[in-house]
């Protein structure tokens, strides 16, 4: 039998009235009445499609959309239209690649914004889909915005990493790296896939899909000669600046250059003057090549050390750029720039050891100008501590999660101002001649640990010990080995007069002190639990004991002295006595204007003296 046209407009009208009236099983029956009559036109379909819809049916909704977007060979209306169907049935991935098409027929039709929006859609429904994240990364790369194709190749190589490809991952990995050599998303990255381990966790996805990277949230500019992290940015500007005022120096400097080293002032000059104006421009290249002139020539200053370094790294020559930055790391102006740029490049050659060491020097270097003198020595240790257990006892994660810690702490302007703050709070939150370092910041694994435990002080000034209490424990919560939290709530717990509780707590804190290796934090710690409860005899002579194999004399000493008052106390008489006794033969080792020997037969004396 034909069909019949005018019966199927009439039904296709018909079908259009009764959606308009939202009579939504009749314009079903009457629009399946048009594909009946011409069953390869569109528009019954999505008529179709949309009553199904409005009706709940919709994986028939679904169906019907498919079929107009087939017979329409491709229309983006009837191609959302399934894309938002799919995704309202929980299909992510189909959806995902319907978007892509959506995408792709615009882009033909040189909308790209438009295109873009789609393929951004695309990934953020399937976020393991390599077409939509190479489609962006190739347009943001073209379009120079440098930040967003750098997190769309790391999750290029995410998704080739789960595909079991880690060469190509490693490949997309050193693409992005071309474009940003210190960027530390990247860098992390390549360790983890030389490590074997999976780039993101899981619930990282959604932060990659969302364009949220995933290590940090600041705004990173693409690289380029003013971008360089502070305070290597503060480096380069001195060094520059001193290569040009020596060009306009009257005199010849004193015995650096002229003929002796090779070289006449002229020559000097002209390399000088052109390395400084191709770096300038950005010309990487051009700069690099009249900088290696100068040197092979024989000049050499840490300036140009520091640059060609710089100029090296950007041009991913990392062996090159370790060579420079060891010579500048010498001198005193740029020793902090240095260590820093020996740590990203050690880092970008994935020797995570080599580029902890660095780092750690940068921040001990910074946290020495925040502290008082007599503080030096405690801070040094704390430091020495740190290294050891991130470099030969912690996990590589955990190295990893410090150097980008690190990194973000001083890669911003104003570091100098975090610095100073942060030894503000930390001070804050020392007790004693305990001491904390920038390192505790880095360590605490989030600001909101830090935040809880300057609250739980601010809490306990007021009074509010079981407020104070529970905020020490959210700390802990966030940061269940971070020792300074435990700290805090060991104090709380003493201001609370819960002794044996605090006690407990602060042996806790000591015997973990000691298995990391810090002897001066696991007696600071054992002191406090005589502090709390001083008739503890039995932790007393524990802490005798490690403070005289350590050679801490006039602390053993005055150990002694409390041991034995506490036994006095508790009147075991003949128990004081041995005590004075015994540090008796220690006295002579202790220092002269202490007068230990007389102090202690004094007491001696006085016991004896009762007796009679």
């Amino acid at each position: 039998m034909a069909n019949n046209r005018s019966r199927y407009e009439e039904a296709l009208n018909k079908g259009h009235a009764h959606s308009w009236d939202q009579r939504w099983q009749d314009a079903a029956r009457e629009f399946e009445a048009a594909i009946a009559e011409f069953p390869m036109e569109p528009a019954p379909y999505a008529g179709l499609g949309m009553a199904c819809f409005e009706m709940g049916q919709l994986p028939r909704a679904l169906e019907s959309y498919k079929l107009a977007a087939r017979y329409s060979q491709g229309d983006i209306i009837y191609l959302r239209q399934v894309a938002e169907m799919q995704e309202r049935l929980n299909q992510f991935r189909e959806a995902g690649q319907t978007y892509m098409t959506v995408g792709e027929i615009l882009l033909r039709q040189r909308l790209l914004d438009e295109a873009m929006e789609n393929w951004h859609k695309a990934v953020q429904l399937d976020p393991n889909l390599l077409g939509g994240h190479q489609r962006l990364a190739t347009v943001y790369q073209r379009q120079g915005n440098v930040r967003a194709a750098i997190r769309e190749y790391l999750a290029i190589a995410r998704v080739l990493q789960m595909q079991g490809d880690a060469a190509r991952a490693l490949q997309t990995c050193q693409a992005a790296l071309k474009l940003d050599p210190r960027h530390a998303d990247v860098l992390t990255a390549i360790e983890m896939l030389k490590q074997g381990e999976t780039i993101f966790l899981e619930t990282e996805t959604a932060a990659v899909s969302s364009g949220k990277s995933v290590f940090d949230s600041q705004e990173q500019p693409p690289p380029g000669i003013e971008e360089i992290a502070t305070p290597v940015q503060e480096a380069r500007r001195m060094a520059m600046e001193q290569l040009a005022e020596e060009l306009f120096e009257e005199e010849e400097p004193a015995a650096s250059w002229g003929t002796a080293l090779g070289i006449s002032r002229l020559e000097r000059d002209a390399l000088l003057s052109q390395a400084l104006d191709y770096q300038t421009r950005g010309l990487v290249n051009e700069a690099i090549s009249n900088y290696e002139q100068a040197v092979e020539r024989g000049l050499s200053s840490s300036a140009v050390h520091f640059n060609l370094g710089l100029l090296y790294q950007d041009k991913l020559r990392f062996e090159d750029a370790i060579r420079q930055f060891e010579i500048s790391v010498q001198d005193r102006e740029y020793r902090i720039a240095s260590h820093f740029s020996l740590g990203e490049c050690h880092r970008a050659r994935g020797r995570i050891d080599k580029a902890l060491e660095h780092f750690i020097t940068v921040l001990k270097i910074v946290d020495l100008g925040t502290v008082q003198h007599e503080q030096a020595d405690r801070l040094i240790e704390l430091y020495e501590n740190l290294s050891d257990s991130l470099l030969t006892k912690g996990e590589p994660e955990q190295a990893t999660a410090f150097a980008n810690a690190l990194v973000e702490f001083l890669s911003h302007k104003g570091w100098e101002d975090k610095v100073k703050e942060a030894r503000a709070r930390l001070d804050a939150l020392s007790y004693g001649d305990r001491t904390m370092i920038l390192g505790d910041i880095l360590t605490a694994g989030s600001e909101q640990v830090l935040e809880s435990l300057y609250l739980s002080q601010e809490y306990a000034r007021r009074g509010m010990y079981t407020t104070a209490i529970e905020e020490s424990y959210r700390a802990i919560q966030l940061s269940p080995y971070y020792l300074p939290a435990h700290w805090q709530l060991g104090e709380m717990l003493a201001r609370q007069d819960r002794r044996e509780a605090a006690s407990t707590k602060f042996m806790t804190i000591g015997d973990t002190f000691r298995a990391r290796g810090d002897v001066n934090g696991a007696l600071n710690a054992y002191e406090r639990v005589v502090d709390i409860n001083p008739l503890d005899v039995p932790i007393r002579a524990r802490l005798i004991e490690m403070l005289k194999r350590h050679g801490q004399i006039d602390r053993s000493l005055e150990h002694y002295m409390a041991m034995g008052n506490s036994y006095y106390q508790l009147a075991q008489v003949d128990k004081a006595r041995e005590t004075y006794q015994e540090a008796l033969k220690l006295a002579p080792r202790g220092s002269a204007q202490n007068n230990w020997r007389a102090r202690l037969l004094r007491a001696i004396a006085e016991i004896d003296m009762e007796r009679l």
